[in-house]
Parts: structure tokens; sequence; C-alpha cells
């Protein structure tokens, strides 16, 4: 799941970066959360250096995960998603009522199950959609976890209809958590590449709708390249959305 820079599973590293409620943050963090925006991960981590306040301590996390969409080799990236749920945790001890530390720590749990097995995808699903649920309750405003809860009911449901089962995860719950990401920011391309490769998600494992629901990713998609990006990761997105319409158009 870039949950949150990038994507979580298989859509992401799940972190979008999108921008934190304002007025929240220190001016340091201010000056963090920007540089990292700017596709600056590094000069973030430096303004963040020695800060030991969960909303720090969460952006850092994040920032970790920024690292890691510019690392040279899969052993570096495992190295910085593990230091972002270092970062995350510690951010929860800091303040177990900041919601976007429960999103980060669900996003860095999610990037690391990639190649973990299907047993390990079992034992840490529920930690990360209890983390996301958990992020909602507190801020209901925090459009990043409701993205993460969609995009974790997508991934549920791509396991096959008993993992499904067992896990409570509904397509019904996965498209108004997606579309509730949406509505809170509008302007968010992630948000609606998300939504679109939980479609496709889904359109892989139901063969009958495949074709219904790839026309409705094929939507989402293209009312995503209608947005102005503002930011480093909303280019990148939108370049994604761009590889994504002509793998549609080549089937």
């Amino acid at each position: 799941m870039r949950i949150a820079v990038r994507r979580l599973i298989p859509t992401t590293l799940w972190l979008a970066v999108s921008l934190l409620l304002p007025g929240v943050l220190s001016a340091a963090t201010d000056d963090a959360l920007a540089a990292l925006l700017r596709g600056q991960p590094d000069a973030a981590f430096t303004l963040l250096a020695g800060r030991s306040d969960a909303p720090s301590l969460a952006l850092l996390a994040r920032v970790y995960v920024g690292q890691a969409a510019f690392a040279s080799t899969p052993e570096r990236k495992r190295q910085l998603y593990a230091r972002s749920e270092a970062a995350a945790r510690t951010a929860l001890a800091a303040d177990p009522q900041w919601a976007s530390a429960h999103v980060e720590l669900a996003n860095a749990l999610a990037l690391q199950l990639p190649g973990a097995g299907l047993l390990r995808a079992t034992q840490v699903g529920p930690e990360i959609r209890r983390l996301f649920e958990r992020a909602t309750a507190l801020d209901p405003g925090q459009a990043r976890a409701w993205m993460g809860l969609g995009t974790w009911h997508a991934q549920a449901l791509g396991m096959g209809g008993l993992v499904a089962l067992a896990s409570g995860a509904s397509e019904t719950a996965m498209r108004a958590a997606h579309q509730r990401a949406i509505t809170l920011e509008p302007n968010e391309v992630f948000f609606r590449l998300s939504y679109a490769d939980s479609l496709l998600l889904l359109a892989g494992s139901q063969p009958r709708r495949a074709d219904a629901l790839r026309r409705e990713a094929r939507t989402v998609l293209e009312a995503a390249l209608t947005l102005t990006p503002q930011t480093y990761w909303q280019r990148d997105d939108q370049n994604t959305v761009r590889e994504r319409l002509r793998a549609l158009a080549g089937r």
C-alpha cells in the first residue's frame, strides 16, 4: 500500500504525499513537509533531525518512504520502510491520539508485506485495517486514512472469497472509503489513481465483471488527468495514470 509517499501493495508504495491539515505543525515541520512535497526527502530529513514530537515523527515516517522512492536497491527500500515503521511507532508513543501516526504505521507495515507471504499478510492485515480505522475515528477528515482503508478492502477482496469473508472486506466499504478520500481532497491525483487501481485489482479477481470494472477504472483515471498537479508527487502520479491508461488501451 506509497501509503502513503507512494503506494501500498500492489498499487502502492501505500503512501501518497498529500498536504497535512494546515496550522497544526511547527515552522520546522512545515518546512520539512514543503521539501518533501517538492520531491526532496533528504532535505526534509535534515529539517526534522532531533525532533521528538508526534507530528514531526509521523512526518519523518513519511519522509523515509519518500527516500525509498529514490532508493536504487530493494534492500535499501526495505531498510527505509523499517525505519518508517520505527518512526511511526515512536510517534504513536509520543501521542496515541495523533491520527497521522496511525496512518504512517499502517503504510509502513503494508509496504513491508510484498514478498512476505500469505501467512504474514493475514497476520499483519488486521492490524493495518485497525490503524486506518483508528485514524478515521480520531480525524474523520484524514483523507489518506480513508484511501488506505479503501485499498485494504481491495487487497483483501483480491485474495479471494475465503479471505474476504474471514477479514470482513467488502466492495461496498472499498468504494465508500475511496470516494470519501476523493471528496475530502478532490485535487489529489493519487487518491483517484488508488481508486482506479483498486477497481483493476477487483477486475483481476472477478472475470465476469472485469470489462465493466476496467471501464470504470478508465473513467476514474481520465478524471485524474484533468487535475492540475501542485507537487512533485502529483506530477509523478499523473505519469503513472498515463501508464495505466496505455495499458488499458492495449487490452
